[in-house]
């Protein structure tokens, strides 16, 4: 949102000292004793939570949660499947929002959506910027074989710049380098395939019982993106969830 809008270019960097005050909290990264100063890029590889909410608050409340609502979180993706549930109350909007909850946010805590939801999000953001309409099936034939319908490929919106998503690209290929330094992601990257991703580390309620549901979203090849996989394991069974 903040690059797309132009609150950002992506050239700025940011102080990182393990933590930031937010209202009346300490917010935590989860490396607790930080990294100094930060690029927007290496806050995204190293998933630093003091860069994205620094971020969050240049772009403001108001643009950020058009932003949500532009990628679909808390709306349907109408996709074909039985029982998609309408998600408005698992997102804030403006009148609920406030600093706290700008900043947790915006590294992706406080807030839910569904997977479809973020599968069909992550792939606009890194096909160029085009929000495709979701679908379980490419076709319907009869019991004999015939062809009864194609569903084609149905492009709905075109929700960031393609030179938007170019970055983006660059930064979720970045935080699967093998050869990265603090990046989250490299252990995800497959031997012999470049990929791209994101990874993901969300407190359960309530905050520091040591419970976490920890995922993944990622593409390849890196890039020229073909396919996506997201993957979310809910209390990974190792005694440190968090790594």
């Amino acid at each position: 949102a903040s690059l797309d809008c132009g609150k950002i270019t992506g050239i700025e960097s940011f102080v990182w000292n393990g933590f930031l005050l937010v209202g009346d909290y300490d917010i935590d990264c989860h490396n607790e004793w930080g990294d100094g100063e930060l690029t927007v890029a290496q806050g995204v590889e190293r998933s630093c939570n003091v860069v994205m909410m620094r971020i969050a608050e240049i772009v403001g409340r108001s643009t950020y949660i058009d932003y949500q609502h532009i990628f679909n979180f808390g709306l349907k993706t109408n996709i074909d499947l039985w029982g998609e549930s309408r998600t408005a109350s698992l997102v804030y909007n403006k009148n609920t929002m406030g600093p706290t909850e700008l900043a947790t946010n915006s590294f992706g805590q406080g807030f839910n959506v569904t997977m479809i939801q973020m599968m069909a999000g992550y792939c606009a953001l890194i096909n160029g910027g085009y929000y495709y309409e979701p679908h379980m099936v490419r076709q319907i034939r009869t019991t004999n074989g015939a062809v009864v319908e194609n569903i084609e490929p149905r492009v709905l919106k075109q929700v960031i710049s393609e030179s938007t998503s170019a970055l983006i690209r660059e930064y979720c290929i970045a935080t699967c380098d093998p050869n990265g330094t603090g990046n989250t992601g490299k252990a995800a990257r497959p031997a012999g395939y470049a990929i791209g991703g994101k990874t993901g580390t969300a407190q359960t309620l309530p905050r520091g019982n040591g419970e976490y549901i920890v995922s993944f979203i990622g593409f390849a090849p890196a890039e020229n993106p073909e396919i996506a996989i997201y993957v979310v394991i809910d209390r990974p069974n190792i005694p440190d969830q968090s790594t």
